[in-house]
């Protein structure tokens, strides 16, 4: 075979990859339905705490949650909700940072609004990176990626700890470091 064969059979092998690379990249999602709150029976406490505090508690739980999967992440809670991961790209490891602006929804669940996504030093396409995370990161099911709408879901009170106790947010306030949630401890004795 000559050069110029093998140019065009290289030619048509790299459209085929952009246009592949492309079709996925724009393939639509799928509507996302938003779970009502669930309301839990008991003993109601509030509970006012601080950056710090909810940090050491949402990563301890993403950890049980994550254990053996080999695409980790972290959170945190600054100015904005940060969530962290490492990317193997072309053969090594780019940071992958994702912000939000938490905003507390009918019901107590939280949703994370405005995104900010980078991947090292480049921004990327908010949308696109959303629908990646969604099938890809093992996350909690209380955790509902909607790439349309450019939110991630948080249902606070579907989430339950240890003995069935029930958080629902009140208010997160992080620039001022004031975060308040509603604890319902289940009760089973009858009045």
């Amino acid at each position: 075979m000559n050069w110029k064969k093998w140019f065009w059979a290289l030619v048509i092998l790299d459209i085929a990859v952009v246009v592949l690379l492309a079709a996925w990249l724009f393939q639509p999602a799928k509507p996302i339905s938003v779970p009502p709150p669930k309301k839990a029976k008991g003993a109601t406490f509030t509970v006012y705490s601080h950056k710090e505090h909810l940090n050491t508690v949402i990563n301890d739980y993403i950890r049980k949650k994550t254990k053996d999967h080999p695409l980790q992440y972290r959170v945190w809670l600054d100015d904005r909700v940060y969530v962290a991961s490492k990317l193997p790209v072309f053969g090594r490891e780019l940071d992958l940072v994702v912000s939000f602006i938490p905003k507390v929804v009918k019901g107590g669940n939280v949703e994370l609004q405005r995104p900010e996504i980078s991947l090292g030093e480049w921004e990327l396409p908010v949308t696109y990176v959303l629908k990646y995370l969604r099938k890809h990161a093992p996350l909690p099911d209380e955790v509902i990626i909607d790439p349309v709408a450019n939110r991630v879901y948080v249902a606070l009170t579907d989430i339950r700890f240890g003995n069935g106790y029930q958080v629902s947010a009140r208010k997160m306030d992080l620039a001022k470091d004031e975060i308040v949630f509603t604890l319902t401890i289940p009760t089973s004795a009858k009045q």
